[in-house]
């Protein structure tokens, strides 16, 4: 698997920056009513945010006027800075310096990204061999999470489809020795569940046979949360030759198979967020707070990919306070039930070229859950 080092990411814009439909407050990319800003405002706004995001000094006029390739003087683009910096776009973090943008300069920097940005495909298929080749559901929320860090060098965030729509696809019964059997089960939304189960002493093949032709007879189909409930009651109605065996199969299955999945996050690449200068120290230890309450950043990006479009929270924008100094990029992804991915960074982050990854690693890891599903 490719390292932090070695990976590369480039994005695909148009020369301009490109103008998307309006962006909305709620953070998605693609809706919000906003004043009118003429094209040199926007090229010096652009500009900044660039310029800062790569080297997180305060931006003069003088390299506006160099990166623009505007045919103005400095002392102009000063002029346009003032009217940016009073509509609340950008801001002096100390006299006589540059500037740097705002949480709504962020914004608008966002909603003026094309409705598509998209990764270069040398990169798009880096994600698809690494994805694409995932054994099982497990495995590949761990591969997406890992490369989802790798390729923002941000922290990166998996949530396993919910499990309360999920059904039973394959269900099989493996004798592995006398009195004892592993009991597979495979939702259709790829996940596996492995058990144990207690075999009588003496059963054998032709009645075990019979034991996974029931099951897959009755219980195929169900729900995961009646899986156990069906067994149980199969069991009780069984042939007196098999009812030992149904009953083993029932108490296997007697836990909770959903084990609360929705809480189940894929977290990599906190390391990245310690040696980011981005982050003030108070900062810094309250997003790492966050990280480890799984059951917040589940809701968090539950709530956060309600719809199909990407969305883009600044700062201000999120809901969950200790992230008030962080930006967070989501998408969700879906085949019988949701899932949802994401990274949480500075507000200083290469916004096109997250939302163009995120938005490709979710498109490579729904195309491989299908595959997984059959």
């Amino acid at each position: 698997m490719a390292t932090e080092d070695t990976v590369e990411l480039r994005v695909s814009l148009p020369a301009d920056g490109g103008t998307a439909p309006e962006a909305g407050t709620e953070g998605a990319v693609g809706d919000v009513q906003r004043e009118p800003l003429d094209e040199r405002k926007l090229t010096i706004l652009r500009a900044i945010v660039t310029e800062y995001v790569a080297n997180g000094e305060p931006v003069g006029s003088k390299r506006v006027v160099e990166v623009a390739g505007l045919d103005v003087s400095a002392a102009t683009v000063r002029n346009e800075m003032a009217v940016l910096e009073e509509l609340g776009y950008i801001t002096q973090p100390h006299t006589s310096a540059g500037r740097i943008p705002t949480d709504q300069g962020y914004r608008r920097f966002v909603d003026d990204l094309r409705a598509d940005p998209t990764v270069d495909d040398p990169r798009r298929q880096l994600v698809e061999e690494l994805l694409g080749s995932s054994r099982d559901l497990e495995d590949l929320l761990a591969r997406t999470s890992s490369v989802l860090s790798q390729l923002t060098r941000l922290v990166s965030l998996v949530i396993a489809p919910t499990v309360d729509a999920s059904r039973l696809k394959l269900l099989e019964l493996v004798s592995l020795s006398p009195g004892s059997g592993l009991l597979l089960l495979v939702t259709d939304t790829g996940r596996v569940d492995k058990r144990m189960v207690e075999l009588p002493a003496g059963i054998g093949d032709p009645d075990l046979d019979r034991v996974r032709n029931v099951l897959s007879e009755n219980v195929r189909g169900c729900r995961l949360e009646e899986v156990h409930p069906a067994v149980a009651a199969i069991a009780e109605e069984a042939p007196p030759e098999l009812r030992e065996a149904l009953h083993a199969v029932a108490e296997a299955t007697k836990d909770q198979l959903a084990d609360d999945t929705i809480h189940h996050v894929f977290v990599g690449g906190q390391a990245s967020l310690a040696g980011d200068e981005a982050f003030e120290r108070e900062h810094l230890s309250r997003v790492l707070q966050v990280l480890e309450e799984r059951a917040t950043l589940a809701r968090l990006l539950s709530e956060a990919t309600a719809d199909e479009r990407t969305t883009v929270r600044i700062g201000e924008e999120n809901q969950v306070e200790d992230l008030r100094s962080a930006s967070l990029v989501a998408q969700r992804y879906q085949l019988v039930t949701a899932g949802s991915l994401g990274v949480i960074g500075p507000t200083r982050m290469d916004y096109a070229s997250v939302v163009a990854t995120v938005r490709a690693v979710a498109d490579q890891l729904q195309t491989t859950l299908t595959d997984l599903s059959g």
